[in-house]
């Protein structure tokens, strides 16, 4: 009995190997264990000749030219500058920006904007007051001689100080610091020891920040903005940063 079960699972085993090895399925009239690599599979096909790859969606084709990214004018200080004419030819409009601006740079580049032709109005003019500055005050000296007897009696006190020439109410005198708030004025002018006749004042604010956006502007308006920032060696105008 343990024989013929031998003998069957043999027998299993040649026929299991003959219909996996194509030469000997064919010569014994059996199909392939794997039909789908039969010869007559490819005889099957209807005008493979016309079969033809796409790329996937949004992907050149094989060979073909990478369009050419838009070229900008390079600014005098590292940033990123105006896009040139080529660019601006191709762009429909672009976003602007320039600044912190003082108040009477600001007036200008407004200027500009309205001699490119940029419409009023589609510009966004940020301003801000910039803070005062506070000092340790020795003065008013209208004399010379005055001025250079309390300018050798602080050197004699090792202090350093600035000579003031400006503005025209506290000069000429002399400032022996300048900070950000009266509190650290005062704080460091309890500390100094021989200066009886100093204070703390405030010096005039120093004006206004502004920073100007314009978020469409048109390629022609571009060239002229650019134009205005190679010719004094400047860029004022800049692409807006995100």
């Amino acid at each position: 009995m343990l024989r013929l079960l031998v003998a069957a699972l043999l027998v299993a085993n040649l026929v299991f190997w003959g219909w996996h090895y194509p030469p000997v399925a064919q010569a014994l009239g059996l199909p392939g264990g794997e039909p789908g690599r039969e010869p007559q599979r490819l005889q099957q096909q209807v005008h493979p000749e016309v079969i033809r790859l796409l790329p996937p969606a949004g992907l050149p084709p094989a060979g073909a030219e990478p369009a050419a990214g838009p070229t900008t004018t390079p600014s005098t200080d590292g940033t990123a500058g105006v896009p040139g004419p080529a660019a601006a030819a191709t762009t429909s409009s672009l976003c602007l920006e320039a600044g912190p601006l003082s108040d009477s740079a600001a007036n200008a580049a407004l200027r500009e904007l309205a001699q490119a032709g940029v419409p009023a109005g589609s510009w966004v003019d940020s301003r801000r007051e910039l803070p005062g500055r506070w000092i340790i005050y020795m003065g008013r000296y209208p004399e010379r001689e005055t001025l250079q007897r309390k300018i050798e009696e602080v050197q004699r006190l090792n202090l350093s100080f600035t000579e003031l020439k400006a503005p025209p109410d506290l000069a000429p005198g002399l400032a022996l610091g300048e900070f950000g708030t009266q509190a650290d004025a005062q704080a460091r002018l309890d500390k100094l020891r021989g200066v009886r006749t100093a204070r703390v004042v405030q010096l005039p604010s120093p004006g206004g920040e502004h920073r100007i956006r314009v978020d469409r502007v048109q390629g022609t308006a571009a060239d002229k903005l650019a134009a205005l920032n190679n010719k004094d060696g400047a860029t004022r105008w800049q692409m807006c940063t995100p």
